[in-house]
């Protein structure tokens, strides 16, 4: 009896992968999407790659970690959770890590910025933004992990559009 059952299961899958017609699931794009896509020249992640390494994607990306976490990365510590500074604090601090890496916000970074960094992040990251011989991420590269893992992603999802 197992045997049988086992074989009518096997041609009930066969059945449906070579002769039962896929059910094409209809979803409608927004009428507002639709409408936003025609404003634009190029394609969302092209502008979005261009705008990868601008201070002020740099800045929105870091207060985004900083206020929701990351778990994108495998480092031995863990994954972050958000909330270790204020919200509020969040800017402020994003501009004191931008600086690790040679470049400026748009306004100087406040004066309790660094404050705020060694309090809410140097424990982890080191004063010196280094992360502690790999157990954390090193805030002072040039580029940060999470903006080339997105620029990675973006460019694959590129050149599959531009050659399908």
């Amino acid at each position: 009896m197992p045997y049988f059952a086992i074989l009518l299961v096997l041609l009930y899958a066969l059945f449906n992968a070579f002769y039962k017609e896929n059910e094409k699931v209809f979803v409608p794009k927004s009428q507002t999407y639709t409408a936003h896509t025609k404003t634009h020249k190029t394609e969302h992640y092209q502008e979005e790659l261009e705008k990868l390494h601008t201070v002020s994607t740099l800045k929105a990306y870091i207060m985004r970690v900083i206020n929701h976490g990351s778990d994108q990365f495998d480092f031995p510590a863990g994954e972050m959770e958000g909330g270790f500074a204020h919200p509020e604090d969040a800017a402020k601090i994003a501009c004191f890590v931008i600086e690790f890496s040679g470049k400026k916000c748009e306004k100087p970074y406040e004066k309790d910025a660094a404050m705020l960094y060694t309090s809410n992040c140097g424990g982890c990251h080191g004063d010196d933004g280094k992360g502690r011989n790999g157990t954390f991420p090193d805030l002072t590269k040039e580029t940060l992990l999470g903006i080339a893992k997105r620029e990675t992603a973006l460019k694959m999802i590129k050149n599959r559009r531009q050659h399908p």
